[in-house]
């Protein structure tokens, strides 16, 4: 964006239309799997899609959304990610078919993949919440006020954002409520021990603090981000000037 601001400018609007087709079709494909680390992978491709889309409306909510989001999902990818791998260590099998009421048996692991479905789908007081809630005021801002980016690539968006609370939702119910049941009877499934704990809480703390307080990161960026984007928009524009005036 920096070396090709007039780039940018030009090939904003399909960028954007990158970024929102990644958002609803992974989530479409993150519905469809088996396989809970599969979900997982696929509504992390969904969520990237936030991050092209913001920084496509070249806006400064847009950009500091998209700065917001690759933060917070580093810390929630995390989290999930280990949720999946902490079952997997017990079993060897991530079948979402293979486990049913498993709140009866593990209620702490059972709140702690909650907590992080949560976070992932953007709820209130998540640090995913403020990423994904900037990327779609700048985009909505960029389509109004801008000409890169359309009114309908926001408003899919925030179709992917149902399709997430959908996909994460039903998971929870399929795996942890209902009667308790395994596919093999032979597998020992103890809570969360010690040294899971020790790297799962400071996740969870992260989500939630960078949730309540975003200042944490956007005033350290503000600064930046004004400024990246007022270079890309002033610097795009006197660029594609020179460039249309050779092409004449």
């Amino acid at each position: 964006y920096t070396i090709f601001p007039d780039g940018a400018m030009e090939y904003g609007w399909w960028i954007a239309l990158i970024g929102v087709i990644a958002i609803v079709y992974a989530a479409f494909v993150a519905m469809s799997q088996a396989d809970l680390k599969r979900l997982i992978a696929y509504s992390s491709v969904s969520h990237m899609g936030f991050v092209m889309l913001g920084m496509a409306a070249l806006t400064v909510e847009g950009s500091a959304g998209a700065l917001f989001q690759m933060f917070s999902h580093g810390i929630i990818s995390a989290l999930l990610f280990l949720m999946a791998g902490v079952l997997y260590d017990r079993t060897g099998d991530r079948m979402i078919a293979n486990y049913s009421g498993l709140a009866t048996k593990m209620p702490w692991y059972s709140v702690a993949v909650i907590i992080s479905f949560f976070a992932a789908l953007g709820l209130p007081g998540f640090s995913g919440f403020i990423a994904e809630f900037l990327v779609l005021v700048g985009a909505f801002d960029g389509a109004i006020n801008g000409s890169i980016v359309d009114v309908f690539m926001p408003i899919l968006g925030l179709l992917g954002l149902v399709l997430g609370a959908a996909y994460f939702l039903w998971t929870i119910q399929r795996m942890f409520f209902g009667n308790y049941w395994v596919k093999e009877e032979s597998w020992q499934l103890p809570d969360l021990n010690a040294r899971e704990l020790i790297m799962i809480i400071p996740l969870v703390i992260l989500a939630l603090l960078f949730g309540i307080f975003p200042g944490l990161l956007l005033d350290l960026a503000n600064e930046s981000v004004m400024g990246f984007v007022e270079y890309v928009n002033i610097q795009g524009e006197l660029n594609l000037e020179v460039i249309k005036a050779v092409v004449r």
